[in-house]
């Protein structure tokens, strides 16, 4: 994440290089709701052409769903603070954005059988066995880039504003973790699931491969002061 500093440093070269004055320099609030969750932007604009914002988002979700053919208790959090730098090069609503999310969202999958059989790995077990299955799956890291574009049309001389953001945050792999836990009664078997559960967690890990890139589409509408 070497690169991060050297983004940071090279968008502070270009704000302090831009022709700010008193009357272009400004704070706004956005308030938000997109594929991050609702969320906030506090931004500060120090000419027509170049702006920081502060980009704070949230959401929580909890529903059944199913999981790689398994029926599932599904708990999702979403989490994130973006600091990201806008230009407008033409210096009118249209915008390029960079910068860097701190993201600390996670999804939780239980499954608790209270009938038939569930496979775990390579075979399957009773419900009378098995009592939870739980996968975690987790960002690989903390720290991920951002790049997009959007519409701002924020203006000095207006108290109110919409605004549009399309973009992506690049997430690396993600990375899920899979415990099977086996019934009072059958404690005898844990060893066995354990090594199912590998199996079972090589497999997905292999699926989650392809998730490198996290969409982000938001709108929102905010103000100045």
């Amino acid at each position: 994440m070497r690169i991060l500093p050297l983004l940071f440093m090279f968008s502070f070269t270009f704000l302090n290089g831009g022709n700010s004055s008193y009357n272009d320099s400004f704070y706004t609030i956005t308030y938000k709701v997109g594929t991050l969750g609702f969320g906030a932007d506090l931004s500060h604009s120090f000419n027509k052409t170049f702006a920081a914002r502060l980009n704070i988002n949230g959401y929580s979700d909890y529903r059944h769903m199913t999981l790689d053919k398994k029926r599932y208790q599904m708990q999702g959090l979403l989490n994130s603070t973006g600091l990201l730098f806008d230009i407008h090069p033409w210096q009118n609503a249209f915008l390029f954005s960079w910068g860097a999310y701190y993201s600390k969202s996670h999804l939780t999958f239980i499954n608790k059988p209270k009938s038939g059989r569930i496979k775990v790995g390579n075979h399957s077990y009773s419900a009378l066995e098995v009592g939870t299955v739980k996968a975690n799956i987790n960002l690989k890291r903390r720290i991920n880039p951002y790049f997009g574009l959007g519409l701002n049309s924020v203006d000095r001389s207006k108290k109110w504003h919409f605004s549009v953001d399309v973009g992506a945050v690049y997430i690396d792999t993600p990375k899920a973790n899979i415990q099977a836990q086996a019934n009072n009664g059958f404690k005898a078997l844990q060893p066995i699931l354990d090594k199912e559960s590998q199996t079972e967690q090589k497999n997905l890990n292999k699926k989650l491969r392809k998730y490198k890139i996290y969409p982000i589409i938001s709108v929102g509408v905010g103000f100045n002061f």
